[in-house]
């Protein structure tokens, strides 16, 4: 089994219980029930499936890793989203939508790979960009509820003692404060949610 398969493996027995309640949180907090939703970085499309089916959006799935996406293929057709749900292979720093095309763009996880300042000045700058009128983004990282990062957690360490050390030391380092920082050097208008659900980022394009 290749690490993609692993990762895969783990998000569809440990994590899955998170990606309905971060859906649901991310839906109820953008006031978004229809419309297009961009899952950026989406993996194997946990988050972003959760989202079509807790609502009507129609959903892009984004990664830029095609085997990740081979897997997000095989999850629509197992979860039937085949008429709502599609993939692309694309990075975040360099969307090849359109302006304006998205009413909610939803991330779990990608944030801490974005890399550098100046890259993810540009990846806010390119998520900003291809929003709609009215339209917010839900993006960031956590567990959507302080009950399931201690159970995910407890379940983590049993299988990697070392985590979530190893992803933190992997991932770029940036806290809550930095992505506040960048986003007013930006211009762009957010909420930042930093609580029990985790770090969230909330931009809302109003014009």
């Amino acid at each position: 089994m290749n690490t993609r398969d692993d990762f895969d493996k783990i998000a569809n027995e440990i994590f899955f219980p998170i990606y309905e309640v971060i859906a649901k949180n991310a839906l109820k907090m953008s006031g978004q029930k229809s419309g297009a939703c961009l899952d950026v970085g989406c993996g194997g499309g946990h988050l972003g499936l959760s989202v079509a089916r807790a609502s009507d959006m129609h959903i892009t799935l984004m990664d830029i890793k095609e085997d990740s996406l081979k897997i997000a293929d095989k999850r629509i057709k197992d979860w039937g989203l085949e008429d709502r749900s599609s993939t692309l292979v694309g990075d975040v720093r360099k969307i090849s939508h359109p302006d304006n095309c998205f009413n909610l763009v939803v991330s779990r996880g990608s944030i801490g790979f974005w890399g550098d300042k100046d890259e993810m000045k540009q990846a806010f700058s390119e998520i900003y960009r291809v929003l709609a009128p009215n339209g917010t983004t839900y993006i960031g990282k956590g567990f959507g509820s302080a009950e399931l990062a201690t159970e995910i957690i407890a379940k983590m360490k049993v299988l990697h003692p070392e985590w979530p050390k190893s992803v933190q030391d992997a991932s770029n380092g940036f806290r809550a404060e930095d992505y506040a920082e960048f986003l007013r050097e930006l211009g762009i208008e957010a909420d930042i949610i930093n609580d029990e659900r985790g770090v969230w980022v909330m931009m809302k394009k109003t014009t």
